[in-house]
Order: structure tokens, then C-alpha cells, then sequence
């Protein structure tokens, strides 16, 4: 597992200083950025970008020359810097990102599944942006939060899909705060097919998902996936169980065939003769005493009540990892206002997340195996928020070794320090809400670790 992980990022350090990388860095094929040899090259702009730390610019580039490459002193300036970032194609993260977990879901062996599957959660969340005219005219605005409720401010909509097993965001889209979910979603299902094409893949999602135009897309595709249902959703099939656990078809009738022809027109031409649509639809009596009802296209009674339990709880796990992204690696603090620095941090944030979490299954499976023979009270794992901090201080500095051996040599040293900070894993603890006021800047227990 180690020697892929090398590999990885063999392979990430190569991209990034290969000059045909240049191509991809250029926002139109005409351009002829990124050409000649500056003071600023284009790989230090993207290490730049990788190496954010969520300072000004001025201490960004102080920290990546200085620290990161040792250099004496500084001999560009921030416009120079700046001007390069505003020509740089935001996508060059997102295809350096695929061809990484490319490597990764290549090597079936490492791909931890679920019965086969791999499984991919998909949801949004709001993400803040500068609140400048441009930002509100492209990404849209929402109302503000707390005492600017009557205000409205700039987000944009950020929707990922998370393989819940192998820790990795297999994709993110940016788009409107009121861009249609659904839409964004299958741009995510579709890079996700691309990078783990050898395997079954499953998507969970939550109570804003279940149409039939998204059971439609997933089915055509050969893939699965599972949703929660809203209260509203598909109520009279619903009636019609007499079980908890039941095969349902849902009629394609005048109303729902009408939605398509409006929304969806070319799907409507393919579905127009259907009669029906083939589901499972699921009853889980919760603890509480509520049902949580949930529709797949998983027929296979291998899986049972609790396997699909299980899955949807594994949902949480996105929710978690923008959690990380948003707090622990700060892609809401932006290089500044402009729109393609925000798609530039978030797509730039997202492979780092990745590579982090990569080092962190290969660290807890060391960490697994050392303590394997002691007779500990309780499960150990690595602590996130400081391998991000140790990730941050020496992984730019490591891309930068040019010879191999001894880079390979100081990413097991990497490794080895992240084992050295572990946290206790609890399970079946009840989350309590946490309070604080807004009057506290800085919160004890969300300290930075970079």
C-alpha cells in the first residue's frame, strides 16, 4: 500500500514539473501563457497554489520561497505572483486530481468496497466567497446568517462526491448558490465512473435527491445508488407496502412524463414509452420510534435491512469531509475576491485533501499493525487536524527533493510522524451540541495547526 502511495506521488511531483503541464495551465488553447522561463515558473505557481496556508498573499509566497524552497530572500513581487494565478486554468487541479486516484482505483487490492461496491456519498454545501457585485452577479446570493438576516451575500454551491470507505473526494463542482443540485450531481457520477471504471459503483444521497430522472441516469450507467425519501416523496406506492421491504414500480404517468418534457427534454424522448420504473423502497424503524424510508435499484436480498442501515449512515462521512476542507484546510479563506481564485483554492484544497488522506490509510494501516499484538482498551487513529498541520510544514519541501531515493526516504518519515499523533475512536457516542457565542473570535477546541 506504501509503495503505490509513493508512486502517487511520484507521479503528482512528475505532472507538476513536466512542461507539458503548461498546456493544461493555459484558460484558452491560444494562449501563450505559461511560455517562456519567469522568476515565478509555472510549477512554483502551482505549488504556490497547493501550499496555501491561508495568509496574505506577501507571507503565501514568503513562506513557500523562503521555508518551503530556502531561499534567501524573495525576487518577485505579489502582482507578478497574482498576474500568473489570473491566468492559470483552475481545471489543471481537477485533471491532476483524477490522474492521482486514477493510480489509486487502478490497484484494485487497495480499494476498500462494500460488498463490491464502491460507494460514493453526494451532497452540496454553501460555500462562503468574497462578497463583492461580481461574485453575487455569477454564484448568486442567499440571506445572510445571524444579525445579517434582511442582507444578502455572495455563495457559491459546492457539490462533492466522497467514497465513504478510501476517504477521497472522486470529484467537486462549483456552481450558482441556486444552481439545480441534481444537475452538478451527475457532472460528479460521471468523473467518478471515469476514475474507478473497473469497478461496481454505488451512490448514496440524501432527501434532496430522489427523482426519477436521477434513477434514470444512474440505471443507464450500470451503477446503484440509494437516497433517502422526503415525507412527499412517491406517497401513494408507498401506501401500497405491506412490508418494510419491497420491490415498487412507479408509473410514468401524464403528470411525471410532463415534468420531463418541460425539464428534461431529451430524457422525456427516451422514457416517453416506459410505463414504469423498477424500485426497492426500504422502512428503517430508528431508534426514536421513526421510519426513515429509503428507494434503491439494489434488488440483490444479500442485501438486507442492515446493510442498507449501515450504508446511508456512512452518508455522514461527506458531511465530515467538508468539515475538514472548510475548517481544517481553510478553502473559504480565499487568495482573493476575483471568481477563479475561488475555483482555483477549492479544486487546488481538494487534491491536497486527498493526498493527505492517502498518507493518513497508509499511516492507520501502520498504526493497525504495530499495535496489533498489544492489548490496548481502545481503537486508535490518526489525528486529522494535526497530520494536516505536519502535512502543510514539510510536503511542499518534499516535491521539491529531486532525487527519488531520498524523497522516498523522507515520506516515510512523513508517515512515521503522523503515527506519533493518534486519537481514541469511539463509537455509538452521542453528539451533543456544541454552544458558543459569536462574541468568541478564537475557539479552543478548532485551533489552526497551520
Amino acid at each position: 500500500m506504501k509503495h503505490s502511495l509513493i508512486q502517487r506521488i511520484n507521479y503528482l511531483k512528475n505532472r507538476i514539473f513536466d512542461k507539458r503541464t503548461r498546456k493544461l495551465c493555459r484558460l484558452q488553447c491560444k494562449d501563450k501563457s505559461f511560455t517562456r522561463n519567469r522568476k515565478i515558473s509555472f510549477s512554483d505557481v502551482l505549488l504556490l497554489t497547493l501550499n496555501k496556508q491561508g495568509q496574505n498573499t506577501s507571507f503565501e509566497i514568503r513562506d513557500y520561497e523562503i521555508n518551503k524552497k530556502g531561499e534567501s530572500n524573495v525576487n518577485y513581487t505579489d502582482e507578478a505572483y497574482l498576474k500568473q494565478r489570473r491566468q492559470l486554468n483552475p481545471e489543471v487541479f481537477k485533471e491532476l486530481n483524477k490522474g492521482y486516484l486514477k493510480n489509486f482505483y487502478h490497484e484494485k487490492k487497495c480499494v476498500k468496497r462494500y460488498k463490491g461496491y464502491v460507494v460514493w456519498a453526494i451532497d452540496g454545501s454553501k460555500d462562503e466567497i468574497p462578497n463583492t457585485d461580481e461574485n453575487r452577479q455569477i454564484f448568486g446570493v442567499v440571506p445572510g446568517g445571524g444579525r445579517r438576516k434582511e442582507t444578502k451575500v455572495a455563495r457559491a454551491l459546492m457539490t462533492g462526491a466522497y467514497d465513504v470507505y478510501n476517504n477521497f473526494f472522486g470529484d467537486v463542482e462549483i456552481d450558482k448558490a441556486t444552481a439545480y443540485e441534481t444537475n452538478l450531481a451527475k457532472k460528479n457520477i460521471e468523473a467518478c465512473l471515469e476514475i474507478s471504471r473497473k469497478h461496481k459503483n454505488l451512490f448514496i444521497f440524501d432527501r434532496n435527491y430522489p427523482a426519477m430522472e436521477l434513477f434514470e441516469f444512474i440505471g443507464e450507467r450500470n451503477s446503484k445508488y440509494l437516497m433517502r425519501l422526503s415525507v412527499n416523496d412517491y406517497v401513494e406506492e408507498r401506501k401500497q407496502m405491506s412490508t418494510d421491504d419491497e420491490i415498487v414500480s412507479l408509473k410514468y404517468n401524464r403528470h411525471r412524463l410532463h415534468h420531463f418534457k418541460q425539464k428534461n427534454p431529451g430524457l422525456y424522448e427516451k422514457i416517453k414509452d416506459k410505463k414504469e420504473i423498477k424500485v426497492r423502497i426500504i422502512n428503517l424503524r430508528l431508534d426514536t420510534g421513526e421510519i426513515e424510508s429509503l428507494i434503491t435499484n439494489i434488488f440483490d436480498k444479500k442485501f438486507t435491512l442492515l446493510d442498507f442501515k449501515e450504508l446511508y449512515n456512512k452518508r455522514w462521512k461527506v458531511e465530515e469531509a467538508y468539515n475538514s476542507l472548510k475548517n481544517k484546510l481553510k478553502i473559504e479563506k480565499f487568495t482573493g475576491k476575483l471568481p477563479i481564485y475561488i475555483y482555483q483554492d477549492i479544486y487546488a484544497q481538494v487534491l491536497v485533501y486527498n493526498q493527505i488522506q492517502d498518507m493518513l490509510n497508509v499511516a492507520n494501516e501502520e498504526l493497525k499493525e504495530k499495535n496489533k499484538e498489544k492489548k490496548l482498551k481502545h481503537k486508535y487513529k490518526i489525528n486529522e487536524n494535526k497530520a494536516i498541520g505536519i502535512y502543510k510544514e514539510k510536503f511542499i519541501k518534499l516535491m521539491l527533493i529531486e532525487d527519488r531515493k531520498e524523497g522516498e526516504k523522507e515520506y516515510n518519515k512523513l508517515i512515521k510522524e503522523m503515527i506519533r499523533y493518534v486519537s481514541v475512536v469511539r463509537h455509538g457516542r452521542p453528539s451533543k451540541p456544541r454552544h458558543f457565542t459569536e462574541s468568541n473570535k478564537y475557539r479552543i477546541n478548532h485551533g489552526s495547526t497551520f
